[in-house]
């Protein structure tokens, strides 16, 4: 249940502290007051929407403390601490926003999925649930835990025939290749295929033409080259004849060995080059038909270079390994088409089964849902009031079930059924939707319910017979109603004032708990408007019982 309530810098508020008990607690103001400011406040904190909020000063901050439920110390996990569950949410006036569970850091998502196991909330146009199919069904499911588990798994199981139905569309998107462009393709990649893309001889084919054309020179000179280092009187001979001449000195003169160990490593490095020059000669191909056959390899390879708009064969071989993936791809494509259909009416009859098990549950539960209500009504004075539904089938299966349910309603005999949204006043609409929520009280394990104003609609002994229906609901579970009727707010029992006070330049909302000679002015003050007498008391303590 909620314990307590902490707004700072929300619209009218500057700061209230707002301690909370057990029980019926009735809040109750002029129009315009910032009674619906407390629970739109209470709303930020259980992650609603910060866009074009109101607020007074750098930061608003609210923070509410709840006694968890189970199933809500089960959802907390490890940020339940063992005590009170502490909800903070901080606004800054850029709009940025931070939440809190327990002074850790959450996204606000967590709070929008935390805040159905902490409170009710019924605002003034949350009679609309009662006219979405989405607000029926889980107030349906709400009757029965088979239906609850049924819709869970139809969900999952949806999903997956939704996922399986997005793969079969990417599929036909992409198309399938024509014949012409298949045959193509085929051909340019048999093209490519005669290259040996391993063969060394295709790197560097201009410098291997380069050498293939001018052998005989590179030859000639070569052996050239060898000749003058290596042949008679040659510069290794004229070397031999240096080192001769300076060995004699060697072991006279220091200097002079220094320079015969760089004379003897000249010769030495010389007479390798020499070597060298003999042995690349000799190597050098003098090859026509090689010539000739590289000068084919080096036009083949401009055509395809040319005709793929690329400039190496590393580009090449990319190219051709595209073309080859989206051949084969076309190839697969009718195959993954096949198999995905198959899936998609794999999943679609799977779908179905559970459809089927889900819909005969949420009837019988819809069926004992109207009962539920027909037995409050009649206490709300509507003793001819008759409910049931009517389901319809869309086109395509909703995540949220195989049909949609109709509330279907009369409050007078004699007089068949229509669509509630369309048949019932605004008072009827009030005494069916508290109807709902008294009877779903018994089910769902929220331990607390605000109601606002859902006593719109209603006066005299409707309304009494309204309060009698809270003051029961309130035995289960903490209410907190916002109420403008003295009927409905003389049985709670906590009473606050909302009301709004000039400050300086400012007008500021403030919170004001009231005792019994406050609640009795309160109530006599709605009951006979400015002017208290003592009549107006007297009847406002009778409603106090």
């Amino acid at each position: 249940m909620l314990s307590k309530l902490s707004i700072q810098n929300y619209a009218l508020i500057d700061h209230i502290e707002w301690d909370v008990v057990q029980g019926w607690t009735v809040l109750t103001g002029e129009t315009g007051s910032g009674k619906s400011i407390l629970l739109g406040a209470l709303g930020l904190v259980l992650g609603d929407r910060a866009e074009g909020i109101e607020m007074r000063g750098d930061k608003c901050i609210v923070e509410a403390v709840f006694q968890p439920s189970p199933a809500a110390i089960m959802a907390l996990g490890s940020l339940h601490e063992g005590g009170p569950c502490i909800l903070r949410r901080s606004i800054a006036k850029n709009g940025r926003s931070r939440a809190y569970v327990n002074d850790e850091p959450v996204k606000l998502q967590f709070l929008k999925s935390l805040a159905p196991l902490l409170v009710d909330l019924h605002g003034q146009q949350d009679g609309q649930r009662l006219h979405s199919h989405e607000g029926l069904l889980y107030a349906i499911d709400a009757f029965s835990t088979e239906a609850q588990a049924l819709a869970q798994t139809w969900k999952q199981s949806h999903g997956h025939w939704a996922q399986a139905i997005r793969e079969q569309r990417s599929i036909e998107a992409e198309g399938s290749l024509p014949n012409a462009d298949s045959d193509y393709l085929q051909y340019q990649i048999k093209e490519l295929e005669e290259l040996d893309f391993d063969d060394p001889g295709l790197e560097n084919l201009d410098s291997r033409l380069d050498a293939l054309s001018h052998a005989k020179e590179i030859q000639a000179s070569l052996n050239a080259t060898h000749g003058l280092l290596q042949g008679d009187s040659g510069a290794l001979d004229r070397l031999h004849d240096a080192e001769r001449s300076m060995e004699g000195i060697a072991g006279l003169h220091k200097a002079s060995s220094a320079l015969l160990e760089r004379l003897r490593s000249c010769r030495i490095e010389i007479d390798d080059l020499a070597r060298e020059c003999e042995s690349q000669a000799e190597g050098v191909e003098l090859d026509p038909a090689a010539l000739a056959k590289a000068e084919a390899d080096r036009d083949r390879l401009q055509r395809l270079f040319d005709k793929h708009r690329v400039s190496s064969l590393t580009e090449l071989k990319s190219t051709m390994d595209e073309m080859e993936q989206k051949l084969s791809q076309a190839h697969r494509r009718d195959q993954r088409l096949a198999e995905c259909s198959a899936l998609v009416q794999q999943h679609r009859e799977a779908l179905d089964s559970i459809g089927d098990d889900l819909h005969a549950a949420r009837a019988s539960s819809a069926d004992a849902m109207c009962s539920a209500l027909q037995v409050h009504l009649q206490h709300l004075k509507m003793p001819a009031a008759r409910l049931h539904f009517e389901w319809s089938s869309p086109a395509e299966p909703e995540s949220t079930g195989p049909a949609r349910p109709l509330l279907m309603f009369t409050a007078n005999s004699g007089m068949s059924p229509q669509p509630l949204s369309k048949v019932a006043s605004g008072g009827e609409r009030s005494r069916v939707m508290l109807a709902l929520k008294a009877a779903l009280s018994s089910h769902l394990e929220v331990p607390t319910l605000i109601l606002d104003e859902i006593d719109a609609g209603v006066s005299g002994d409707v309304a009494a017979r309204m309060a009698d229906l809270i003051s029961s609901v309130s035995e289960r579970a903490q209410v907190i109603t916002i109420s403008h009727l003295p009927q409905v707010a003389g049985r709670a029992d906590h009473h606050f004032k909302v009301l709004k006070k000039e400050q300086g330049d400012k007008t500021v909302t403030q919170l004001r708990s009231l005792d019994a000679d406050g609640r009795v002015e309160e109530l006599a003050a709605m009951l006979s408007g400015s002017e208290v007498g003592d009549a107006a008391r007297a009847q406002a303590r009778s409603l106090m019982g």
